[in-house]
C-alpha cells in the first residue's frame, strides 16, 4: 500500500471519526461508499483462513486504516520498558544466561595466562548474543525475552560477540586514545599507552579535563546510534560514516534524544548494580554468590537492549530497517468486527447463469461441472470458468486439478474477487503439495493476501512457509525478497 493512500492516516494527522457514530474513532473505510467506520458499522465474514470485513450498508469490501508505529510516542512506549526484564521470561532468561556466565567468569579465574581468553571470549558471545537477540526481537514488537539457541555459534556468539566488543570500542576511542596517547604527548612528550605497555608509571591518566568531558559526553551520544546500527545488522562501517550517524540523529530527533537520556540512566543504574555484585561475591556462597552476581549484571544491559529494540520497532524506518509498510499498524489495533456474519464458505455457490447453470441442472451434474470446468480453463474462458468453479466448491477438492485451482485463483486475482482467488490458491496447494503449482500457488496467495487484501501479517506467514517447504524454487527466491528483516 502507497503511503500516500487514503488508508493509511499520518502520525501527525488527527485519527479519522466514523461518519455514522461521530464520537468514535473509525478504523476501516468502504471501498465503494469511501465511508470511514467503526466495529458496529462493519461486518466480519470468514473466507477459509482469512478474515473479510464489509460495510454494513452496501456489502462492499472495507480496508482497515492503518498509521505509522510512531504515532505512539517513545515516552509513552518507555514508561513500561522497566517490566520488560521482570517476567516470567525475564526470569528463565537472566537465570539461564547467569548460569552459563558465572561458569565461563569461573573457568577465567582458574585459567594461567592466555588461556583465559577462550573462556573470555565466549562469555562475551554469549553476552552480546543474548544483548542483540533481545534488541532485535523487541523490534518485532515482541515483549517476551528468549536467547538465542546456540544451533549455530559462529552466528549465534561469535559474530554478536565481536559486534558489539568492536561497537564499543570505536564510541569509546577517541577519549581512550585522548588519554592514553595525545594528552600525555603534548603534557609530557611521551604516549601513556606505550609507558604501561613497558610497565613504567603513569601518572594523571585519569585526570579529568574539558576536552576529556567533551569526548566522553560525544560517547554517551554516539553509542545509541552505535547500538541501532549494530542491531539492525548493518555494515560495522557504518558507525565509522560521521555524516550518515547525525542523519540518522536528525531524523529520529526527540525519540533519540530521549532514548540516549534513557541509557545514560541505566548506565549509572549498572554501575550501581556491579557494586551490589561485588558485595554478593564477597558473600562467597560459590555458586549461589556467584550466578546471583551475574544475574543483577545482566538486568540493566537487558532492559537497554529492549529500549534499544523499541527505537528500532517504532521509528526503525529512519535507519533504513525494513520496508515503509512493516512500520504500519490498524488505527484500532486488534479491534473486531462488532458483529461476525456466516462463513463465506457456508453461503452457498455464488448464482452462475448461461452454459455454467445448463451443466447443473441437467443429470450427471458432477462430472458434467467438471468435464465443463476443464473445457473452460484450457479454453481460457474466465467469466465461465469462475462460475463453473463455484458449484464445486463444495465438493471434495481433491475432484480439481490443481492446475484449475490454480487457473481460477490467478484470474478471480486479476478480476478483483479476492475472496475466491484465497479460496482457489489454497486448494492449489492443498491438493498437490509435492507439485510445482503449490510454490506458484502460495506465493500468489501471499501477493493477493499482501498487496490486495493489505494482510500483512498472513501474507508474511505464507512467504515464510514458501521459504521452509520449497527453499530452492523460484518461488522461494521471490519469498525471500518479500520477507522483511523485522521478522528475522
Amino acid at each position: 500500500m502507497s503511503p500516500s493512500s487514503p488508508n493509511i492516516i499520518p502520525p501527525d494527522a488527527p485519527l479519522p471519526r466514523c461518519q455514522r457514530h461521530r464520537t468514535t474513532v473509525a478504523g476501516w473505510r468502504c471501498e465503494r461508499c469511501n465511508e470511514t467506520l467503526c466495529p458496529d458499522c462493519v461486518v466480519g465474514r470468514r473466507a477459509q483462513t482469512v478474515e473479510l470485513v464489509a460495510c454494513e450498508r452496501c456489502g462492499d469490501v472495507a480496508q482497515t486504516l492503518l498509521t505509522f508505529r510512531s504515532r505512539v510516542s517513545m515516552a509513552q512506549r518507555l514508561k513500561g520498558a522497566w517490566r520488560y526484564v521482570f517476567t516470567a521470561s525475564g526470569s528463565q532468561v537472566i537465570v539461564a544466561v547467569s548460569v552459563f556466565l558465572a561458569a565461563l567468569r569461573w573457568l577465567v579465574e582458574l585459567a594461567i595466562s592466555f588461556s583465559a581468553l577462550i573462556p573470555l571470549t565466549i562469555y562475551g558471545g554469549v553476552f552480546w548474543g543474548t544483548f542483540f537477540t533481545l534488541a532485535r526481537d523487541s523490534a518485532r514488537g515482541e515483549t517476551a525475552l528468549r536467547s538465542p539457541d546456540y544451533r549455530d555459534y559462529f552466528h549465534d556468539a561469535v559474530l554478536p560477540g565481536l559486534r558489539g566488543v568492536v561497537t564499543f570500542a570505536i564510541v569509546w576511542m577517541p577519549a581512550f586514545l585522548y588519554v592514553t596517547v595525545l594528552r600525555p604527548l603534548l603534557q609530557e612528550g611521551r604516549s601513556a599507552l606505550g609507558a604501561w605497555i613497558r610497565g613504567l608509571d603513569t601518572p594523571g591518566l585519569l585526570t579529568v579535563d574539558p576536552v576529556l568531558i567533551g569526548l566522553l559526553l560525544l560517547g554517551v551520544l554516539w553509542l545509541p546510534a552505535a547500538l541501532l546500527i549494530t542491531a539492525a545488522r548493518q555494515p560495522l562501517l557504518t558507525l565509522f560514516d560521521v555524516p550518515g550517524t547525525l542523519r540518522i540523529v536528525r531524523r529520529l530527533g526527540r525519540d533519540y534524544t530521549l532514548v540516549a537520556g534513557t541509557l545514560v540512566g541505566l548506565g549509572v543504574l549498572h554501575l550501581m548494580t556491579h557494586g551490589v555484585a561485588l558485595l554478593l561475591r564477597m558473600l562467597d556462597l560459590f555458586v549461589i554468590s556467584r550466578v546471583l552476581a551475574e544475574a543483577v549484571t545482566l538486568v540493566i544491559p537487558f532492559t537497554a537492549a529492549h529500549v534499544v529494540g523499541l527505537l528500532l520497532y517504532t521509528r526503525g524506518d529512519a535507519l533504513g530497517y525494513g520496508l515503509e509498510q512493516d512500520y504500519l499498524t490498524p488505527v484500532l489495533g486488534d479491534a473486531q468486527p462488532s458483529r461476525m456474519a456466516p462463513p463465506l464458505r457456508e453461503a452457498g455457490p455464488i448464482p452462475f447463469t448461461g452454459a455454467a447453470a445448463t451443466a447443473s441442472e441437467t443429470g450427471s451434474a458432477n462430472d458434467d461441472t467438471l468435464e465443463a470446468l476443464a473445457a473452460a480453463v484450457n479454453a481460457r474462458d474466465v467469466p465461465l470458468a469462475m462460475s463453473l468453479y463455484a458449484t464445486v466448491q463444495q465438493q471434495p477438492r481433491l475432484r480439481v486439478p490443481p492446475e484449475h485451482h490454480l487457473f481460477v485463483g490467478q484470474a478471480a486475482a486479476v478480476e478483483g474477487n479476492f475472496p475466491l482467488a484465497v479460496a482457489a490458491l489454497e486448494s492449489a496447494a492443498d491438493t498437490a503439495p509435492d507439485e510445482p503449482t503449490a510454490p506458484r500457488a502460495l506465493v500468489l496467495l501471499a501477493r493477493v493476501l499482501g498487496e490486495r487484501m493489505h494482510d500483512a501479517p498472513r501474507a508474511e506467514e505464507v512467504y515464510r512457509y514458501v521459504l521452509h517447504r520449497y527453499p530452492d524454487t523460484a518461488a522461494a527466491r521471490f519469498a525471500s525478497e518479500r520477507v522483511s528483516p523485522t521478522s528475522d
